[in-house]
């Protein structure tokens, strides 16, 4: 298979490695106790929609497919964490709130970044 111009050997492996070790420790920290304290304001939100930002940048450079594929498998990441949440912790509850954060830096993503 030819490479395209501009894009090493080896280049969306390293991304899909790197968008799936992300993954792997922002699901680890949902699942984490919490403080026990309430958040500040909307802090909560704000770090959903920035970590799924982030998972954005990282998986357009992955090489997934269709451009349909990663906003999808970044939504059904954010609704699993949830429901992670609900059957696998007592500290933590599962949140609609959280969700639209993570499709909030979803759509950052596409906004500032552009599709993959």
């Amino acid at each position: 298979m030819a490479v395209p111009a501009g894009q090493a050997r080896g280049v969306p492996a390293v991304w899909r490695l790197l968008l799936a070790a992300l993954m792997a420790v922002i699901l680890v920290l949902a699942l984490l106790p919490g403080s026990g304290q309430p958040a500040l304001g909307h802090v909560d939100k704000l770090q959903h929609a920035a970590a799924f930002l982030v998972l954005w940048a990282v998986g357009r450079r992955a090489g997934l497919g269709p451009a349909w594929v990663l906003p999808v498998l970044l939504l059904v990441f954010g609704v699993a964490i949830e429901l992670a949440q609900a059957g696998w912790t007592t500290t933590r509850d599962p949140s609609l709130g959280d969700v639209l954060a993570d499709v909030a830096g979803i759509a950052a993503g596409r906004w500032l970044l552009g599709s993959p």
